[in-house]
């Protein structure tokens, strides 16, 4: 072979080994990019499970925050039904005492402690605001009730009668003491109002519920006779609910007015109002566990239920539209002009979302120690079974009162004339403290 040949040879060999160290590199990069598109795909997938499973966790958090106390509720019947000697009456903890005693106690000192003195003061001139939330709550409600339990009895409805008698208890007490507040203020309504109507309803309702529970127990064709009655023992009433309800709320005053600004601080740090709620569902856990215990719950029928729950949804939803009526008293302007005193007479637009939520709304902190009071000789069961339509009917003023909030908030924005100096609410819920307020003051101004 010559020189020139063995030179082009291996040239050829050069060329070929180039020419595959080219191809396997190709591959290689190819691979590579490869495996960058997949490990893309999959991070950007576990990016896209990662905001959803946020987005997830965002919105059960929300709806953790907004409905706890309803999961509370479900929480502590379905423990009163699986350990009821626990809270019944004499039971492992005594829990007459430890809890119908202790947790009414607790609730009245917290939401005295909660009432904001000055705010009370301002708001206590408004009589004629005062006189028909009142008025409805404790006159209008319960005798459309008396009238809704006479019909149907008169047309022989399949309900037990005790059905019957826990509307009418339901029906007489008075408004909620913190709910109807926070909803009006959450709603941009005069929270003020609502606060001082709820303290006014609940120490009146230690009179005037037991009078009206008195007055409907005569009527022998709703209480019949052989049945439990209640023993309206006013002395003994006065006594329990005077140390369990009025001494609280009232020593709760004294404290916010001689210590305000520490009494602000405990209240955001310690959150009250979740602690509030804590000892209602105490409450509620011990009288259903005096209901499974005695098996009063075993004589409610389904049929029973389903009437206690529509019929409590009725009457709130109606005494929501009584009070709206009542607070803006509409005209028919396009037919006739309308008189000086309907204008006069016509509230505000946040006055009326406090009228609505305190007329409409039945206490269970109040309620439930009353029918222990008035039905103290008749057995725990009966008290369990009395009890349901009032806890139902704070249920269901839970669920749509929260879902009414967004809805009066947009009426009151969409109104420009609203201005209400009565409404000064920055001072009534406790957020933060003077001292907190003051820090964050001076940390604004340094810079």
């Amino acid at each position: 072979m010559s020189t020139t040949e063995t030179i082009q040879l291996t040239t050829l060999k050069k060329l070929d080994e180039s020419s595959s160290s080219k191809i396997d590199f190709s591959d290689i990069t190819h691979q590579e990019n490869s495996n960058n598109d997949i490990n893309q795909k999959q991070h950007d997938n576990q990016d896209q499970t990662t905001s959803r499973f946020q987005q997830y966790k965002k919105v059960a958090y929300a709806l953790f925050i907004r409905y706890w106390f309803l999961l509370g509720l479900a929480i502590v019947i379905g423990l009163a039904w699986a350990f009821p000697q626990v809270g019944k009456a004499n039971g492992d903890i005594e829990a007459q005492y430890t809890v119908k005693w202790g947790a009414v106690i607790v609730i009245f000192l917290l939401s005295g402690l909660g009432l904001e003195v000055s705010v009370m003061l301002k708001t206590i001139l408004r009589w004629r605001l005062h006189l028909i939330v009142q008025t409805i709550n404790f006159i209008l409600l319960p005798f459309i009730m008396y009238g809704i339990v006479r019909f149907f009895i008169s047309v022989h409805a399949d309900l037990d009668m005790t059905v019957y008698k826990g509307w009418m208890i339901a029906l007489s007490t008075s408004t909620t003491v913190s709910s109807n507040a926070i909803m009006t203020r959450n709603a941009n309504g005069n929270d003020g109002a609502a606060l001082f109507n709820a303290a006014l309803g609940n120490v009146l309702g230690i009179f005037v519920s037991p009078a009206l529970m008195t007055a409907f127990q005569n009527d022998p064709i709703v209480f019949e006779p052989g049945t439990d009655r209640g023993n309206p023992d006013y002395l003994s009433v006065l006594k329990t609910l005077g140390s369990t309800v009025l001494a609280p709320l009232v020593v709760g005053q004294i404290i916010r007015y001689l210590f305000s600004a520490r009494v602000k601080y405990l209240a955001a740090k310690c959150k009250f109002s979740i602690i509030n709620s804590l000892a209602l569902l105490c409450l509620v856990w011990s009288v259903f566990c005096d209901g499974v215990a005695s098996d009063a719950f075993t004589k409610m029928t389904g049929v029973d239920i389903v009437a206690i729950i529509f019929v409590d949804i009725f009457m709130y939803l109606f005494g929501c539209a009584a009070c709206l009526f009542v607070a803006r008293l509409p005209w028919p302007t396009k037919y006739i002009n309308e008189p000086k005193w309907v204008a006069k007479w016509r509230f505000s637009r946040k006055d009326s979302v406090a009228i609505m939520y305190c007329g409409a709304t039945k206490t269970v902190s109040m309620g439930i120690p009353l029918i222990n009071v008035l039905y103290s000789d008749s057995s725990y069961g009966v008290v369990g079974v009395l009890s349901l339509p009032l806890l139902m009917y704070h249920i269901c003023q839970l669920f749509i009162g929260n879902f009414q909030v967004p809805l009066l908030k947009k009426w009151i924005e969409n109104d420009p004339t609203e201005d209400d100096p009565i409404n000064d609410s920055s001072e009534v819920l406790p957020r933060e403290s003077t001292e907190s307020s003051q820090l964050s003051t001076m940390r604004r101004r340094a810079n």
